[in-house]
């Protein structure tokens, strides 16, 4: 396919940018503040703690995903028509979250619903509302990826991970500082509101035809992402490279707090730290992107945090408070460098005839491994310790060093013969 045809294909970068940033906030809003902000309203409202971790449930749309990602393809791309209905599947999405949002705080206002003794309903409310944003991030991925060259992908993989740092701190920190000031079915509101705002950008926007030479008689399906070369072995590179961030991640917290922190004082460096250091480390990510491009920038960023796993488990034992605590800002931003790399460099793998079910196949393999590897760093640091916790996820981010650079040349060829097809 022609250069030339790519260009007619795709809207500009500074269109694009913004929308992908409003759609990967909103759903981010959903996920802290179904798994992060839920959790703490029912335990203040005396929900017991066993309701409480019922919220970790709401990780399962996004694991699963992958299981109806093809239907939605097939109609977000039409075999044999050149529409592409990516923005049409995005808006409803948001539109629908935000009317369940809505709904909700109402009944909460008119006293049909409380956290005390709905939680059930409430659950299940935001249930669906993750059902629907997990659903519609298949469509959010096949936009992000036909609409980016490749060489503007590191910057859209910005807007991507730096909207979910901007979303989980609106969705979180944000929720509970209304929910604490005015209500929480208040809260409700205006996340809704929140939603329909960030929805403006997409809007705005007319998405452009495909590809005459794309609109082929494609069914899109797992079988044929799991049959690609590239998929499979993106998949095996992303859970090498994402390992060591998930067995640690839900354990920083408490990690600090055995430390000594006060809850107050974890809440101000997570609601702070966690989002600087997680922004700044994305745009880093973006420039490395730009610099080295593809699979090299990968083995470059996982060095980067190999090194940070390693400090920390050297420094665990025996470092002040201090320390650990600029450690631990450290290995959020390597996340955010980590996460941007990554991302670009599996955009390179998918298929353009169907890159929403190839990318989120690599997403749901991710949230598997993010449901998987918590429980395994909680099963760890509790036997054996945090130190051992981290170095098994230091010594799994050197293991990955070595293979993605070794596979580095085989698949960044693999993504120049894909762009060139």
């Amino acid at each position: 396919m022609s250069n030339a045809s790519h260009l007619l294909s795709r809207l500009s970068a500074w269109r694009v940018l913004p929308a992908i940033a409003g759609i990967y906030i909103s759903q981010t809003v959903i996920t802290a503040l179904t798994t992060q902000a839920l959790p703490s309203l029912l335990r203040d409202a005396g929900a017991s703690l066993q309701v409480a971790g019922l919220t970790a449930l709401l990780w399962i749309p996004w694991g699963i995903r992958f299981l109806w990602s093809p239907a939605v393809e097939r109609w977000r791309l039409p075999a044999g028509r050149l529409e592409r209905r990516s923005r049409t599947l995005v808006l409803a999405g948001q539109w629908l979250i935000a009317a369940v949002l809505l709904l909700l705080g109402v009944a909460a206002l008119n006293g049909y619903l409380s956290l005390a003794d709905h939680a059930g309903w409430i659950l299940g409310g935001l249930l669906a509302a993750a059902l629907v944003a997990a659903t519609t991030d298949v469509a959010s991925d096949g936009f992000t990826v036909e609409q980016l060259a490749a060489q503007q992908r590191g910057w859209g993989n910005v807007a991507q991970v730096g909207g979910s740092y901007v979303g989980a701190m609106i969705g979180a920190g944000g929720f509970l500082l209304v929910a604490g000031t005015l209500g929480w079915p208040q809260a409700l509101l205006a996340a809704a509101l929140a939603i329909v705002l960030l929805s403006v950008p997409m809007l705005l926007l007319r998405e452009p035809p495909r590809d005459a030479a794309l609109a082929v008689d494609h069914r899109p399906a797992l079988l044929h992402a799991l049959r690609r070369p590239e998929v499979r072995t993106g998949l095996l590179l992303m859970l090498l490279s994402s390992i060591g961030v998930r067995l640690t991640l839900g354990m920083f917290g408490p990690f600090l707090l055995d430390k000594g922190l006060s809850l107050e004082q974890l809440g101000w460096l997570f609601g702070s730290l966690h989002i600087g250091a997680g922004l700044s480390g994305a745009v880093l990510g973006g420039v490395l992107v730009r610099a080295v491009s593809g699979w090299r920038a990968v083995w470059i960023a996982v060095s980067l945090k190999a090194c940070v796993l390693l400090a920390l488990t050297l420094a665990a034992p025996t470092a002040s408070l201090t320390v650990l605590m600029v450690l631990v800002g450290l290995m959020f931003a390597a996340l955010g460098f980590v996460w941007v790399a990554l991302y670009s460099a599996l955009m390179g793998l998918t298929s353009p005839l169907q890159s929403g079910v190839d990318f989120t196949v690599f997403q749901s393999a991710d949230a598997l491994l993010a449901m998987a590897g918590g429980v395994a760093g909680g099963w760890l640091s509790q036997h054996l310790g945090y130190n051992v916790c981290f170095a098994l996820a230091a010594a799994s981010a050197v293991v990955a060093v070595f293979v993605v650079r070794h596979k580095a040349p085989a698949l960044d060829a693999m993504a120049t013969r894909q762009a060139a097809a």
